[in-house]
């Protein structure tokens, strides 16, 4: 089974991932936003969408900690690749902050010279991530 990392969010799950499968597409459209290129899943619909995901062999696993997937990325680093991976961005001052969408895309960034958030020194604060609008 192949995995995808779904982003708890309070009573919103968000993921991105890119599906072969027309007919899987065509079952979660509802809940693709093509502006921000991710799925925003409500909380009393995240059992259905866990369903028909395992039914095409792909497992939802819930993350509660995006703070653990966050980078900072300064202008000086080559972003395209970074925002390709991730789930939302995040601007502050003269840097982004990306959540990714999973560990692979999160250790990617670093090698292409993102920082982890918890190892920058960019004061982050409450990011408070706003998925509404979305």
């Amino acid at each position: 089974m192949e995995e995808i990392t779904a982003f708890d969010f309070g009573n919103t799950y968000l993921f991105t991932a890119y599906f072969d499968e027309e007919q899987l597409f065509n079952q979660l459209e509802k809940y693709y936003n093509r502006d921000k290129y991710r799925f925003k899943v409500p909380e009393e619909d995240l059992e259905e969408v866990q369903q028909t995901l395992d039914s095409y062999f792909y497992e939802l696993v819930i993350e509660d900690s995006p703070e653990e997937y966050c980078v900072v990325a300064d202008e000086e680093t080559d972003s395209n690749a970074i925002l390709s991976n991730s789930v939302m961005r995040k601007q502050r001052r003269n840097h982004d902050i990306y959540l990714m969408k999973d560990k692979l895309s999160l250790e990617q960034a670093v090698e292409k010279g993102a920082i982890r958030v918890e190892k920058s020194e960019v004061n982050t604060g409450n990011l408070e991530w706003k998925t509404n609008g979305s």
